[in-house]
């Protein structure tokens, strides 16, 4: 039939053009999915810094110190404390911060820093980006969803939708499915 014809080359034509997309999403679902595990836009690392000796005065005038020998942005600043007689901590936003003993104003920066090409990524599949990247992610969800159609009509005979195809398309609905009825019974 001709219908058959028209899918095959719908579905190819449109494979090729989703294809990249596919990947990124799955690459990023699977990063996002383990967020338990680990963070997958940033990743921490620490530097040694050296701001000398801090103020006797006050733990403020200790901040005030610390921001302005490493030129950090006051409003960044979430607060500060005293670990004991010589630990002095500087905290910032995301869980960064600057731990030094005041004494010689020795220690160190744990900052944080974007992962190259995850970050993107996971911006685009969770749509923080907005805009025109939700048309384009509607567009994208659309041809998938042309993909499954025209990949389930394509197939004739036993290997069709009326063969074994329907013992897979159960398969495919049934897993969803189940976790569904777990979510709803409490699981």
């Amino acid at each position: 039939m001709k219908w058959r014809r028209a899918f095959r080359a719908v579905h190819r034509d449109t494979g090729y053009v989703v294809a990249a997309l596919t990947i990124a999403y799955a690459v990023s679902g699977i990063a996002v999915n383990h967020i338990e595990d680990w963070n997958p836009n940033y990743a921490f690392s620490e530097r040694p810094v050296d701001v000398g000796p801090l103020p006797d005065e006050s733990p403020a005038a200790m901040q005030d110190h610390v921001v302005r020998v490493l030129e950090l942005d006051p409003r960044q600043v979430r607060g500060h404390f005293m670990e004991n007689d010589n630990e002095f901590r500087v905290f910032l936003p995301d869980g960064q911060e600057i731990r030094l003993d005041r004494r010689d104003g020795r220690g160190s920066f744990k900052h944080l820093s974007s992962r190259a090409l995850l970050y993107e990524l996971n911006a685009m599949h969770l749509n923080t980006v907005k805009g025109l990247w939700t048309w384009i992610a509607d567009l994208f969800a659309l041809s998938l969803l042309a993909l499954a159609i025209t990949g389930i009509l394509m197939m004739k005979g036993p290997r069709g939708i009326l063969g074994r195809g329907k013992w897979f398309i159960a398969a495919g609905l049934a897993i969803p499915a189940v976790f569904v009825w777990y979510m709803i019974a409490g699981g």
